[in-house]
């Protein structure tokens, strides 16, 4: 029988420090000239994190532990920023929370310099925030990535994003920070309103070998969950109503981003927020005080409309999944089989769902089968502590490790975690299986072996032309057509006036003048005019928005009507009536359409897009529009609220949906075509 030789894998170092074994090269990581199993590329990612974890010191293992955001020196984020510093050199301390303002008891150190996250606080895991050029960030990566090899195990960073491949007329720090760099295709609810399981395979696929080129190798997303709730201000980060489509689309996503395992072609995929954060009492996010609970009105809804896209992302492999800040509370309707309960008469433990034994080992692991490690949220130890407020920090983290935690989110201090074992909260040994199952993906995404990218080849990956072409045609193809009445599709070559008028929420005025310059360059036929009296044709793009850190407010309720989230209703009311109107509306949220939509002569809905592919679509580009509504629309405010916040309007009866002037009813699935 031949013997199979090892293929040898191509390796990075700048050290220079290999070893030759057999004929083959290894890394010598820790530089003591000997062949360590975890420097042994023949061996499996689990056997070599097994014994790394055995090697590393309490301090090492808890740095591990951690996942925070980091910067270039030259970064915007950083208060001392230095214009061609590449490395951070200085720790940033802050006294409130930078994504929701929330004032800490105590300064908290928000990012380290990179000497010190890697060498004296051991971080391996950070999120990058900065959209940077291709070769900034791939510079970056490499120069941070040199450093992890200088330290003492030589233990390679894992770079983790929020979604950088979406259109952002408007980037919010949080949610999506990059844009116009990457490929960009419609919103995750555009993604949806595609209704093309087949194409999120495709699409993972493809936009992973962006993120690989740059030197990123984690995803945060995407989410999972179902949206049950209109006035969810994070409705625009999912992928709908449709509990099948939303199955379907995360299990592929994992897949095109994984692949059918990890490798080093793959980008792990943070699956969130388990079990399902649609579930918001009046919408409210549990960001905050006010929204933390989940609350299920209506039996066995947990079961039957959001566990099941998680069920599939454990079968697809998942690498990570995140629950959600909020906690379950036992006014709930009946969601779970007994055995699955806190106590013999308690159904839930009303904990944060990251310090929730029964959700993450008993459900997630044991009876969904997740084989990978659970990555909390931002700010569970020191901001939105549901269910634990009486327990000190390191008592936190003792309870999260215990209750299955592995990696806590947006954290650059481990010094309570350590804490927590020197008062005898955690043992040592505690941090070994998280570690190991952290390790094993840093093994299993090839890091260890080579984690420098190319930075020539970053430009020409990142944003090219094959992948931003499959983006653009998604763009258009997203947009749907809702009621129609002989303006479309337009002629782009005929001259026409148009009036343009863009009314919404956040920096209108630039999207005006971005809708503006659109038609100026692609509609070669029209000539703008400011008074809709003396146009023949408008063009109205109403973008409400329902902004998190801005209306999500104690004692304020949330509204999915566009009057109450930007839109100047009078005015297009007025514009309507004076000139045929096109009405776009730009869907964050299933807004009420009852105002505006009776006095246009079409309606269209897009879900994020570049106002030159809204053109071309409407114009018959690619067909046209083929978008489909991702969630459906409702009849107006009592509809809404007579509907139970777990059930996603999509099953909520032939009376929830919204019915046009034309009859025409804009339930979830409801487009047109030309």
């Amino acid at each position: 029988m031949t013997a199979i030789v090892p293929l040898q894998p191509a390796l990075g170092s700048r050290t220079g420090r290999l070893i030759t074994r057999d004929n083959l090269e290894f890394r010598d990581l820790n530089g003591d000239g000997e062949l360590n199993p975890y420097e042994d590329w023949r061996l499996n990612p689990g056997e070599r994190a097994a014994d790394l974890v055995q090697r590393m010191t309490p301090e090492e293992k808890a740095g591990l532990m951690i996942i925070g955001s980091h910067h270039p020196g030259y970064s915007r984020f950083l208060p001392h920023a230095e214009e061609g510093r590449v490395l951070n050199h200085r720790d940033v301390w802050r006294d409130a929370n930078p994504i929701t303002s929330q004032p800490y008891p105590e300064p908290v150190l928000v990012t380290s310099s990179t000497d010190n996250a890697v060498n004296v606080r051991h971080q391996r895991f950070l999120i990058c925030r900065d959209n940077l050029g291709p070769a900034d960030l791939a510079t970056w990566t490499n120069t941070v990535q040199e450093v992890a090899e200088n330290s003492r195990l030589g233990i390679p960073a894992v770079f983790a994003s929020n979604p950088r491949n979406h259109v952002a007329l408007v980037a919010q720090f949080g949610v999506n920070e990059s844009a116009g760099v990457f490929s960009e295709w419609p919103n995750e609810l555009g993604l949806a309103a595609l209704d093309d399981a087949d194409l999120m395979e495709v699409f993972g696929a493809e936009i992973a070998k962006e993120w690989r080129a740059g030197g990123l190798h984690k995803l945060y997303g995407y989410m999972a969950d179902v949206a049950s709730e209109p006035r969810w201000s994070r409705f625009n980060g999912t992928f709908g109503e449709d509990v099948e489509l939303v199955t379907a689309y995360i299990g592929n996503i994992v897949r095109g981003m994984q692949g059918r395992e990890l490798s080093a072609t793959s980008v792990a995929t943070t699956i969130k927020h388990f079990p399902g954060g649609g579930v918001r009492l009046d919408g409210h996010d549990p960001h905050f005080e006010w929204g933390q609970t989940n609350e299920y009105p209506t039996e066995g809804a947990l079961e039957k409309y959001h566990l099941p896209p998680f069920q599939a992302a454990c079968v697809a492999g998942a690498s990570s999944i995140m629950p959600y800040y909020a906690r379950p509370v036992n006014t709930s309707a009946i969601q779970l089989d007994e055995q699955f309960w806190a106590g013999p008469t308690t159904q839930f433990a009303e904990v944060a769902f990251a310090y929730n034994a029964v959700f993450l080992e008993r459900l997630l692991r044991r009876r969904m089968g997740h084989r990978g490690y659970v990555n909390s949220d931002s700010g569970v130890i020191d901001a939105m502590v549901w269910g634990v407020e009486e327990l000190s920090k390191s008592e936190r983290f003792a309870a999260a490790v215990k209750a299955g935690t592995d990696i806590f989110s947006d954290m650059a201090d481990p010094t309570e975690l350590i804490r927590a074992i020197e008062q005898g909260l955690l043992a040592d040994a505690d941090l070994n299986q998280a570690c190991t199952r952290l390790l094993t993906e840093i093994f299993a995404l090839g890091l260890f072996e080579n984690p420098y990218v190319d930075v020539e080849a970053a430009g020409e990956i990142i944003g090219g032309a094959e992948v931003a072409a499959l983006g653009e045609k998604a763009q258009r193809q997203s947009v749907t057509l809702l009621r129609s009445d002989g303006l479309l599709p337009l002629d782009l070559t005929r001259p026409v006036k148009v009036h343009p008028f863009v009314t919404g929420r956040t920096l209108i005025d630039d999207v005006q003048a971005t809708l503006v310059d659109s038609i100026g360059r692609v509609w070669a036929g029209a000539e703008i005019v400011d008074d809709p009296a003396d146009a023949e044709i408008a063009l109205v793009w109403a973008r409400p928005e329902i902004a998190l850190f801005e209306d999500d407010r104690e004692g304020v309720a949330l509204s999915v009507d566009p009057r109450a989230n930007g839109v100047d209703i009078d005015r297009v009311r007025e514009i309507e009536q004076t000139v045929p109107t096109l009405l776009v509306v730009n869907f964050t949220n299933p807004w009420l359409l009852g105002e505006i939509e009776p006095d246009a002569a079409a309606v269209i809905g897009t879900f994020e897009i570049h106002p030159d592919h809204l053109l071309r679509s409407l114009a018959g580009e690619d067909g046209g529009p083929a978008g489909r509504l991702p969630m459906s629309l409702p009849a107006d405010v009592a509809a809404l609220e007579n509907s139970p916040r777990d059930v996603p309007g999509k099953y909520c009866g032939e009376d929830y949906p919204y019915r046009d002037r034309d009859g025409n009813t804009y339930a979830q699935g409801h487009g047109l075509q030309f």
